[in-house]
């Protein structure tokens, strides 16, 4: 088969063993006399596509080395007919662990010559593309506080200080939430202490909070956590953690294609589990929107 291949590394994600895996990928990809070129610019990654898709030539298979930041951000490089397959190298690689795919050189080899192509919807959020979720609340915060402090790789206990700040001080403020439905109508109106859209069903830590997502269904799955102040809101976090939270009163889900939040007071918000900033936040559903390289299997 003619192929070629971009291979996009991030130089924050990955370490040890797992940095070790690229060089052996280029040395397979040469042996099986298939080209690639290795690039970390995402504005060189962009005009690459561009000038595939204005020339009418093929889209190279961009594989994106690094964890689920990298991958949104080589998806929002491309294009939707552009195939992207993630070498997982970050702290959680959500995407990567839903697909089944590995950072082992010979794996993501496996995948190029003889995996299929999936197509899936994404999500956009202030005009930025996440693939997996968009959250804000009290986990949001705390990605916002390991942020203001990270250097270098993200490991699980990065997390520990943030989550202890988080718990100590955060208390929940209003956020208004305006969700609509395919049809255009208005689903929920509503002020709540947490928000969170899953575009699909992963979360860090293996942490199941909207096991029902799915990712090809041309729908974002919110689910809203109405409780405010710190007692609520750490019961919340508890339900999580046991799985019990969708049992909660003022728990609500609803299938949405766009939405609103926004409050009052300073609330942060993350995609994809990078820190992007403050609400207000405008939330849209891009059906059908990347298209990945899956093992077969």
């Amino acid at each position: 088969m003619t192929l070629d291949v971009i291979l996009f590394t991030s130089p924050k994600a990955g370490s040890g063993a797992a940095r070790e895996q690229l060089p052996r990928l280029a040395g397979l990809l040469a042996a099986a006399g298939i080209q690639c070129q290795t690039m970390s610019c995402p504005q060189t990654l962009h005009a690459v596509a561009t000038q595939r898709r204005e020339t009418g030539v093929s889209q190279p298979v961009v594989v994106a080395a690094g964890g689920d930041g990298t991958i949104s951000l080589v998806a929002a490089s491309t294009f939707p007919e552009t195939p992207l397959l993630p070498m997982p190298m970050g702290t959680e690689n959500l995407l990567a662990r839903h697909l089944g795919q590995s950072n082992d050189a010979e794996a993501v080899m496996k995948t190029l010559t003889a995996g299929r192509a999936v197509n899936l919807d994404a999500g956009e959020a202030n005009g930025r593309l996440f693939l997996i979720m968009a959250t804000a609340g009290f986990d949001a915060e705390v990605v916002r506080r390991l942020h203001l402090r990270r250097k270098g790789h993200i490991r699980r206990h990065s997390y520990l200080k943030p989550i202890w700040q988080t718990c100590r001080t955060y208390r929940f403020p209003a956020i208004r939430v305006t969700a609509i439905d395919a049809s255009g109508k208005i689903i929920q109106e509503r002020r709540v202490g947490w928000a969170m859209a899953f575009n699909l069903p992963c979360y860090a830590a293996g942490l199941r909070i909207h096991p029902a997502a799915t990712g090809d269904d041309g729908n974002l799955d919110l689910i809203t956590f109405a409780g405010r102040g710190l007692l609520s809101g750490l019961g919340y976090v508890l339900g999580i953690v046991t799985g019990l939270h969708r049992r909660f009163a003022g728990v609500q889900e609803n299938h949405v294609l766009s939405l609103r939040l926004e409050s009052d007071q300073r609330v942060a918000y993350e995609l994809d589990g990078d820190y992007a900033g403050r609400l207000p936040l405008e939330i849209k559903t891009l059906p059908q929107r990347i298209r990945l390289l899956v093992p077969s299997s």
